[in-house]
């Protein structure tokens, strides 16, 4: 074979598309929304003053729960769920135009919300007691469950989201914690709530996990700073560097391509940037941003499967949320080379034996 046609062989069978980081278009939501979350066809769910609502994509729309309604969770089929009455009140389910309670019964000494919810209307949250006390649990269909603690000296679990598989994740005290408020993050199925552990610190606490069983959250490392981890394949990990320099944060969201966002800043600074986790290393979503006009997203909130991101953007001590959407993944420009270099080869191979086609056997 000559050494034309390894060459061409070995650029086609290459990867044309070797990606550089997404770009992103930056879209306001409606002034006094407060975004929570958004679902898999990047439907919004939040709060103005009217009560719990849902951002479209083109008109706001208020859900007629009430202005003391609060909603943090919407799934794929628009379910949305939350708390009835104040932020912590009555945990509820919203689902095809049909409102009614979540989680255990509660007292009037009793207060909860739900935090998340899968794609079957399965949903997880907390309530507290008048004493203090926080408990864990998850709701399937009416059926009620409390996922307990990891048995700490105090009693408190906190649940923030569900996967597909009725697999939950959150923060919960433990046994020996350095004080009441102190807790792991922790992975509760099949009946029981696994201890994830800490990068080093004593705290930790998980907020999203997606359908592959990935969680994502903070901990504290050795010097008790707090920092994002990603806990996959049994073990939990900092997600690395930001931008290659140390730096502290909390992921907030993980897809099921394994891409997770959160907010990070510098070891020596106060100020936060949302940060995108992929491909093994976080980047400063403002860097991908076109068009920002001066505005800086500082936190991002919730990412889908079709990549959109959900955060807040701040000018000039102006903060609103904000959605982006995915406008392209660029090719290297290593990528380009490549193909021309093949297409030459491939042209100057046709002009020095017309008769001669490129076979692949």
């Amino acid at each position: 074979m000559s050494l034309k046609k390894i060459v061409l062989l070995a650029l086609l069978a290459s990867p044309l598309a070797a990606l550089a980081d997404p770009i992103y278009a930056l879209s306001f939501l409606p002034a006094g929304f407060d975004a929570k979350a958004m679902n898999s066809a990047g439907r919004i769910v939040g709060n103005t003053s009217a009560g719990a609502s849902i951002w479209d994509g083109s008109a706001l729309i208020n859900l007629a729960l009430g202005a003391n309604s609060y909603a943090f969770a919407i799934n794929g089929r628009g379910d949305v769920a939350g708390a009835l009455n104040s932020e912590y009140g009555q945990p509820f389910l919203y689902s095809a135009g049909a409102l009614r309670n979540a989680g255990p019964v509660l007292d009037e000494f009793q207060t909860g919300r739900v935090n998340g919810i899968n794609e079957f209307g399965h949903v997880a949250g907390e309530y507290a007691t008048f004493g203090g006390d926080q408990h864990a649990w998850m709701d399937a269909n009416g059926s009620v469950r409390m996922l307990g603690t990891l048995r700490g000296w105090e009693t408190w679990s906190v649940a923030m989201s569900i996967n597909t598989h009725g697999q939950v994740v959150g923060g919960s005290t433990y046994d020996g914690a350095d004080s009441p408020w102190t807790g792991h993050a922790f992975l509760y199925q099949n009946g029981t709530m696994q201890d994830l552990g800490s990068l080093g610190g004593w705290d930790s606490f998980a907020n999203d996990i997606n359908d592959a069983g990935q969680v994502v959250g903070w901990s504290t490392d050795e010097t008790e700073d707090m920092v994002p981890f990603i806990y996959t394949n049994g073990s939990m990990r900092h997600l690395g560097p930001f931008e290659g320099q140390v730096a502290f944060g909390e992921a907030k969201a993980i897809n099921n391509m394994g891409m997770a966002v959160g907010w990070a800043r510098y070891s020596w600074s106060e100020v936060k940037d949302a940060f995108l986790y992929t491909d093994g290393r976080m980047a400063d979503l403002n860097r991908l941003v076109q068009g920002a006009d001066g505005w800086t997203v500082v936190e991002a909130y919730d990412i889908n499967d079709a990549q959109q991101i959900l955060g807040k953007a701040c000018r000039m001590g102006e903060c609103l949320s904000v959605r982006l959407d995915l406008v392209s993944a660029v090719p290297e420009p290593g990528s380009y080379a490549l193909l021309a270099a093949g297409l030459v080869l491939l042209a100057g191979r046709r002009r020095a034996g017309s008769r001669e086609s490129v076979r692949f056997s």
